[in-house]
């Protein structure tokens, strides 16, 4: 069950929690965003890393698909912040068009991780999985 979408459980906590996108591409964002609302997913998103921590300690997100490369606070102060707020509790997905994707995914403890271009079956699947590992 902790693989299904929030919405697959009505009234239940996970309602409460949504997933947060970090990507400081509107468009990307924009398209991530649909893509996982479309699969049944509350999501909220955050154009740079520091709209991104205050969010998350506003509301601890039950995900974070997170780009790598954004202004004001990277992804890996992003990935920190949300260590030290929630420790391992809040699973990453990074979606970057970094180079060193790999490197950077273990650096920040991701889940999973996806270079840009992506296939936004993929990203739903890579989600679904990381939720279940949770």
């Amino acid at each position: 069950m902790a693989n299904r979408p929030p919405s697959s459980n009505p009234g239940g906590a996970e309602d409460m929690l949504s997933i947060l996108v970090v990507d400081d591409d509107p468009e990307y964002r924009e398209v991530i965003q649909s893509a996982l609302e479309a699969e049944g997913w509350a999501v909220t998103s955050a154009g740079d890393g520091q709209q991104a921590l205050d969010q998350a300690v506003r509301c601890r997100p039950r995900l974070v698909v997170l780009d790598i490369g954004l202004p004001r606070v990277d992804g890996e102060g992003v990935a920190t912040g949300l260590r030290t707020a929630y420790g391992d509790t809040v699973p990453i997905v990074v979606v970057t068009a970094d180079g060193h994707i790999v490197e950077k995914a273990q650096r920040v403890r991701a889940r999973a991780h996806l270079a840009k271009p992506f296939d936004l079956d993929d990203l739903c699947a890579a989600v679904r999985h990381a939720l279940g590992a949770s």
